[in-house]
């Protein structure tokens, strides 16, 4: 009986698997990969300068293993291998066999060119009517100015010849095609483009490489996106099975949800998603590991969960209504940048109404912006401060009933309670105080009957006209306000 114990541990772990072996969904290691040219030799200089960005922003990602150019080029000229651009080509999973590669990423230049472009001119000359009754002192003259201006043709000639030299409009458009190499078949066709005119051609080539960079960069980090797991959890802080070995850093952003569940549907065995639990950030790396602070969450939270990192960061937007004791009113929006930061900016919108001087009420509309530093964050409520700089143009009629308009502006520092209600809402409470004001003075635009040269009137500034006393605002005290903000992702 004892001797049979070890055959049935084998048996029971077949069927049951350990609970603490690795998920093979989890992203554990570098992809390798292998960079291919194109067999367009007219653009072989071009295409150098490309597969040197992929190669470098594909390493500094951190997510590939490149496969070094010379093995390529040398595995190219032992094998004789003559790529046909096919994405089924057998000699492309061939080369990617040979160089130990899972997958390929074969660069296409579709266009490729650089021209110079001729100075838009700024200023059109009149054409003047002919006179046709001519005298000799008008023909004397106007044979003196064609002969001016021939004059001038030959040094516009060479001048446009400088400007064409010195403003090249350069544009690349290219493809990228990430192919699996034990199949051939291509999993994704990366399009990437840009152009820009200025310069000359060393110049605007290097802004159109930058633009190129750029993009390259944040489409292949998507194209290998992280799968982790949650090892361990203490209190707000997590920690995930990834870390350097695969590019992680700082402030990276990642969705938590439960495990995806395998069911067996009319005899089909079908993968359902598990459930968002919540919103992770990365706040230290370590060589195979990080630990994750937890910003936002609305599910509980357990080792073995999931953690897949987000494409992009969430879109974080608020919409405000603000009051002051009959005085003013106020609709506001915000587009927040870096919302699980500390600090994070917003650009605000603004459309409202405040009461002056003369117990009227008077519209204004602008913009601005606001800086909003996090105090604490705790139980799903987040306390945070900011200081507010709106830019404001107030409206009304003078006593002559002219359209008047004043500059307005009033800071303010805000305390904030952001109440987590749901996954994607927060309602959000401040108290505002504004600590000064800045009122310009009432003005109006008046016609002046011209015209200029684009056909549109021409205008005059003109100050109000008032028969009793100016009407001002006195905006420094303390508000409410009461928003609901939304996070997308």
């Amino acid at each position: 009986m004892i001797r049979n114990i070890p055959l049935f541990l084998v048996f029971i772990s077949i069927i049951f698997p350990i609970k603490g072996q690795i998920d093979t969904s989890l992203t554990l290691e570098k992809k390798k990969l292998v960079i291919l040219p194109s067999q367009n030799k007219k653009t072989d200089d071009i295409a150098d300068k490309l597969l040197s960005i992929i190669s470098s922003q594909a390493s500094s990602i951190g997510r590939f293993e490149i496969i070094d150019r010379n093995i390529v080029d040398d595995i190219l000229r032992e094998q004789k291998f003559q790529l046909s651009g096919s994405v089924l080509d057998k000699d492309i999973i061939a080369i990617g066999e040979l160089a130990a590669a899972e997958e390929a990423l074969i660069l296409e230049i579709i266009h490729f060119g650089q021209k110079g472009v001729p100075l838009e001119k700024k200023n059109r000359e009149d054409k003047s009517e002919e006179d046709h009754d001519e005298t000799l002192f008008s023909w004397f003259v106007k044979t003196t100015v064609k002969a001016a201006i021939e004059e001038k043709k030959t040094v516009d000639t060479l001048s446009i010849g400088l400007q064409l030299r010195n403003n090249i409009q350069t544009i690349i458009e290219a493809n990228i095609k990430f192919i699996n190499i034990e199949s051939g078949t291509l999993l994704k066709s990366i399009p990437i483009s840009a152009s820009y005119t200025g310069g000359n051609k060393d110049a605007s080539l290097l802004k159109v490489l930058n633009n190129l960079t750029s993009q390259v960069r944040w489409k292949l980090k998507d194209i290998y996106m992280i799968n982790s797991e949650i090892i361990e959890i203490e209190k707000r802080n997590v920690t995930i099975f990834s870390g350097e070995n695969l590019g992680l850093k700082k402030g990276d952003i990642f969705e938590i949800s439960s495990s995806d569940q395998l069911k067996n549907y009319k005899g089909k065995d079908i993968t359902i998603p598990g459930k968002a639990k919540g919103l992770m950030r990365i706040v230290n790396v370590g060589p195979d590991a990080s630990i994750g602070k937890i910003i936002r969450k609305w599910k509980n939270i357990n080792p073995g969960d999931k953690a897949y990192e987000l494409k992009k960061a969430p879109k974080v937007t608020s919409l405000n209504f603000a009051l002051s004791r009959e005085t003013k009113y106020e609709l506001s929006g915000k587009f927040i940048f870096n919302t699980f930061s500390d600090l994070s900016p917003s650009i605000n919108g603004y459309l409202g109404f405040i009461k002056d001087s003369r117990n009227e009420m008077n519209g204004y509309l602008g913009f601005g912006t606001n800086l909003e530093y996090r105090l604490l964050s705790i139980f799903g409520t987040t306390y945070s401060t900011s200081l507010e700089l709106p830019a404001l143009f107030s409206f009304r009629n003078d006593d002559k009933g002219h359209n008047v308009a004043s500059f307005l502006s009033a800071p303010t520092i805000n305390f904030n309670i952001a109440i987590q209600i749901s996954p994607y809402r927060d309602l959000v409470l401040s108290t505002k105080y504004t600590f000064t004001q800045i009122h310009g003075p009432w003005q109006w635009q008046k016609s002046t009957g011209e015209l200029n040269k684009e056909g549109n009137n021409i205008t005059e500034t003109e100050p109000a006209v008032w028969e009793r006393a100016e009407p001002k605002f006195s905006l420094p005290g303390l508000y409410l306000s009461i928003g609901i903000r939304r996070i997308s992702f």
